[in-house]
């Protein structure tokens, strides 16, 4: 028997379509070279880039002393905190209903307030303070370190999780809404798209949203460490395109899961149950045929 491939036989069939296949890949290589390369290298960024900088001893001792000193702030904290509790404690009690028409209640409240003015003048100091000591500290260890790089990655998916967790409340709502429809069992085909349209609408907002929200939080980590402003600015946009990356991979799979999910619906509309107006009306159309 010989190897040739039949033309129109199944072997034939698929090796052209894994030609076509091939082809088009290559196709979109060549077309999309530099968003390609853009991709794959926010991808490794996100998932698999080693800090540039890895943290030594000296360091970490750098480090650990200013956070020290940071720690020793704590009773200042602790003492500056109670006079303010019990300022807050005499506030409630003079603020009684209606204090503010009554001359003698609101000399009363002003009284306490400029009392507690200078310790909350004396807490904005010490909170100042110690920003400054634990940005001092970070900047021991660097932005592009292994801390700035974990710091970083932290946020990105700690904004994912709390956008997925807000998605998967979203599409439970819409899909209980769904269940009240009266026309979910006339037509199983609009049925499942719709069900599919709320699951892709629910996961692409919540991607949109994730990621608009760590543009602005990745910048309170990157001030934290206080960089240079030429490495700030190098690892914003690099954090912006790793995360930009990760989030056009999961875009694309839930798409292309949903493209697909909808390609099966549809070859397979005419098992599902429909409407018993589709029914008359293709019963119709065959009589008068």
């Amino acid at each position: 028997m010989s190897g040739r491939v039949v033309p129109g036989s199944g072997q034939g069939q698929g090796q052209g379509g894994r030609g076509v296949a091939t082809w088009s890949a290559s196709r979109v290589v060549k077309r999309f070279k530099v968003p390609l390369a853009l991709w794959a290298l926010g991808i490794f960024c996100m998932l698999f880039a080693p800090a540039p900088v890895k943290i030594t001893a000296e360091m970490e001792a750098r480090y650990q002393s200013k956070m020290d000193r940071v720690m020793e702030m704590t009773g200042d904290f602790t003492q500056v905190g109670k006079q303010l509790e019990q300022f807050d404690a005499e506030l409630y009690k003079a603020k009684k209903f209606g204090w503010w028409f009554r001359s003698e209640d609101r000399k009363a409240v002003n009284e306490i307030k400029e009392r507690m003015a200078p310790y909350e003048k004396e807490l904005g100091a010490l909170e100042r303070e110690r920003t400054k000591l634990e940005a001092e500290a970070r900047n021991e260890l660097g932005l592009w370190s292994e801390a700035g790089i974990r710091e970083a990655r932290d946020v990105f998916w700690s904004t994912y999780s709390r956008g997925k967790r807000q998605a998967q409340v979203g599409m439970m709502w819409d899909l209980v809404w769904e269940l009240f429809r009266s026309d979910n069992y006339e037509d199983s085909v609009n049925f499942f798209f719709r069900i599919l349209w709320i699951i892709v609408s629910n996961a692409v907002l919540f991607l949109i949203t994730s990621s608009l929200v760590f543009v602005f939080k990745v910048v309170a980590v990157i001030r934290s460490f206080q960089p240079s402003l030429l490495s700030g600015l190098l690892f914003y946009a690099l954090a912006l395109l790793a995360a930009f990356s990760t989030v056009a991979g999961i875009l694309s799979l839930v798409v292309g899961a949903a493209v697909g999910t909808g390609v099966v619906i549809s070859k397979n509309a005419r098992y599902l149950p429909q409407s018993n107006r589709r029914r008359q009306q293709r019963f119709v159309r065959h009589h008068q045929d």
